[in-house]
Parts: structure tokens; C-alpha cells; sequence
């Protein structure tokens, strides 16, 4: 497969493509470039999404993972981490079973299945957002060791307060990434778990003590300091267009990922649903719960998120590209995602002038493309 067009940088390149790998990039003179060209960039990592499609992580059900993965081409997502929701002990092992049975068994018509992300069971009880109370507790070494089991666990989100050093030194140790998240951390406490090597900040600005200016916790360190990769949904409705931007303008381009945090009706109509054991309602771009109605998750795609950081922080479509794929798959240990280069797998997204996306293509085969029927 040969492709033309302008990359990230407004650079005319071909690139080839040979099985599921980038063979060749080619600068092309700049004299050549039309003004008709489609961009070529890497497709879209999301290492926070819950499901879609009426798919849920905790439904135990390969076939829900399967539908999900067939239908995120679509989106230009062709990676994700899927993220859990607090449920029993039991749930949680058979869909950490079933999700590494998906990923040491991808099909070739499915975005690409990375691991997981816990976000759940180990949060907060003050920030515990639409998770359910009665799962919640503090997250210990064993319960690492738990999850760790099938080898396929990424992130653990979790409520640093609540933990010690110890755990997230032993996570890291482990190869899994630790990630503040539902939390009243104070900001010493915060500076303490970097030094034992906390990475993430969960959907910054969400579930965690705000911004006070008599006041050092969470929210403060996410922003100022520059070890910690922060997690943004940017559907304009978990975070205000404006606080998007601030955090673009504080943070280094290289440490901000965006995220979707989607969960089962994103693409689905409006009306009732599950999500784990919570019941949820969709009313146009919302969820929440039906109980105390708190969101519950986007609807957001990858695409939606990519094109609305563009909007609110006037960012180039370089910068939005790298918040992302690129820095997701740095984030992650990744050595041959998120970029357009020699021998990198040929995860790659086509968009044309704007920012509409034309076609997808995973490990090297084209999953979708534009004007085609999309088959759900």
C-alpha cells in the first residue's frame, strides 16, 4: 500500500506500507504539494474508554469487547486501553480473563486491544463520581497482585491518599503505570508518590479536590508539575472549553492525553441503560446516573475530542495529533505506535482539510473508509 499526503509537520511525504508495518517515508518536494492533499497522521490512542456501542468492560462477554473494537475505526481510534468500572471481585477476574484472551487473540478487523486501565474499586469514597460506594477500598500491594494476574493490567487509577508508597512502588515494579484519581490528596502527598513513581492524573479537574489558592493538592501538582501525564476529556461538557485551554497553556504539549472516557451509549440513542451495576440515562451529549444524577461518562469519540481541542486552545493540528496518539503511546512504554515513522506499525489515520476523517487503517488494513456502508 502507498500513501500521499501532507503529515502532521504540512510536509508532503509517500509513505508504503508492507503487512502491519511502515516500510518507507518519503519527504516529497514541497513544490509538489497541490493544496488537495489529505493529512496522514497516526491514528487515535484512547487509554481511558469505558465502551459504546451498548458495550460495556464489565458485561464478561468477549462478543461486547469484539463489537466495541469493530466499531472504533469509525471513530479514528485504533487503539484503546479499556478502563473498568467498580463491580464484585469476581466480575473483575472473569473480565480480566476474557480481556486477555481479546488481546492475545486480535482480529484483523478490530482496532488494535491494548490492555486495561482499573479506574474503580480503589477510589475515593468523598470523589467516588457514579461509582458504587459499597466496593470501595484502599488499594494494597495483594490487590495489586490480584489484579496483575493475567498480565494485561496498564493503569490502576486510584486514590493515592488511601494507599501507601510502598504500593505504588511495587506497581511500578510490577510494569503497571500508577494514576491519581477520585481523590483529596494533598499536594505533598502527591510529590511524595511521584517520587515512588505516580505517572497519571485521571481525567484532570474531575473527581478530585479543586483548585484553591490557599490551598496545595491534586489539582495544583496535575497542573505544575511537569513528571505527570494528565488525562482531559475534552467533550466541552466534563471540562469547561476554558480549563482545557489553561491546561494546554501550563502543561508541556508532551505530557497532556486526551482521553474520551466513554461509556455504553456513546452511539447509541437517548434512553435508559447499565453501565456495571449503575443505571444510566443518555439525554443528547449527557450521561448520568438515574440515582443522584452525576455524569457517568462521555459519548465523546476520539475524533469529536481531537477536533474540540483544536477549537479550544486554537492548538495546531500537530499539537492535537501528539495529545492524541503520540504521547499516549509514550505514556504507555510503546516503541512503535503513535507516530509516522520507518517500522512503526501502521496504525494511521487519513483526514481531509476538515479534519473530517476519509479513512482508517490498523496494522496495515484499511477498517474505514469514508462513503463505504459501515457495518456495526
Amino acid at each position: 500500500m502507498i500513501l500521499k499526503g501532507l503529515n502532521r509537520n504540512n510536509e508532503l511525504i509517500e509513505i508504503e506500507i508492507k503487512g502491519n508495518i511502515i516500510s518507507r517515508v518519503t519527504w516529497l518536494p514541497k513544490e509538489e504539494i497541490t493544496g488537495k492533499e489529505h493529512y496522514i497522521i497516526p491514528g487515535f490512542i484512547d487509554i481511558h474508554t469505558h465502551g459504546g456501542y451498548g458495550t460495556d468492560f464489565v458485561d464478561k462477554s468477549e462478543k461486547s469487547i469484539r463489537k466495541y473494537l469493530r466499531n472504533l475505526p469509525q471513530e479514528g481510534t485504533t487503539s484503546i486501553v479499556q478502563a473498568t468500572i467498580t463491580t464484585d471481585k469476581e466480575t473483575l477476574e472473569s473480565c480480566l480473563k476474557i480481556a486477555k484472551h481479546v488481546q492475545d487473540n486480535q482480529n484483523k478487523n478490530e482496532s488494535r486491544y491494548l490492555g486495561v486501565n482499573i479506574e474503580g474499586n480503589y477510589l475515593n469514597p468523598f470523589k467516588k463520581g457514579a461509582h458504587k460506594k459499597e466496593y470501595l477500598t484502599p488499594l494494597t500491594t495483594s490487590q495489586v497482585d490480584f489484579l496483575t494476574q493475567f498480565n494485561n493490567v496498564r493503569i490502576i487509577s486510584h486514590a493515592i491518599e488511601l494507599s501507601t508508597l510502598k504500593t505504588t512502588q511495587y506497581m511500578v515494579n510490577k510494569g503497571v503505570i500508577p494514576s491519581i484519581a477520585h481523590t483529596v490528596a494533598t499536594g505533598d502527598i502527591v510529590l511524595k508518590h511521584i517520587k515512588n513513581g505516580l505517572k497519571g492524573v485521571t481525567h484532570t479537574f474531575n473527581a478530585m479536590t479543586q483548585f484553591n489558592h490557599r490551598e496545595d493538592n491534586a489539582i495544583n501538582r496535575a497542573l505544575t508539575e511537569n513528571k505527570l501525564y494528565t488525562e482531559i476529556i475534552v467533550d466541552g461538557l466534563h471540562v469547561h472549553p476554558a480549563n482545557v485551554k489553561l491546561l494546554y497553556k501550563i502543561k508541556p504539549l508532551d505530557k497532556i492525553m486526551i482521553i474520551t472516557d466513554s461509556a455504553p451509549p456513546k452511539g447509541m440513542p437517548d434512553g435508559d441503560y447499565k453501565f456495571g451495576e449503575l443505571d444510566i440515562y443518555k439525554e443528547g451529549n449527557t450521561i448520568k446516573t438515574k440515582l443522584d444524577d452525576v455524569f457517568a461518562g462521555s459519548i465523546a469519540t476520539m475524533h469529536q475530542c481531537f477536533k474540540n481541542m483544536i477549537k479550544f486552545t486554537g492548538c495546531s493540528l500537530k499539537s492535537a495529533s501528539i495529545m492524541s496518539s503520540t504521547n499516549q503511546a509514550e505514556y504507555l512504554g510503546i516503541k512503535n505506535l503513535g507516530d509516522i515513522k520507518k517500522g512503526y506499525l501502521a496504525d494511521i489515520l487519513i483526514l481531509d482539510k476538515k479534519l473530517e476523517i476519509v479513512k482508517t487503517i490498523v496494522n496495515g488494513k484499511t477498517l474505514y473508509s469514508r462513503g463505504l456502508k459501515w457495518t456495526k
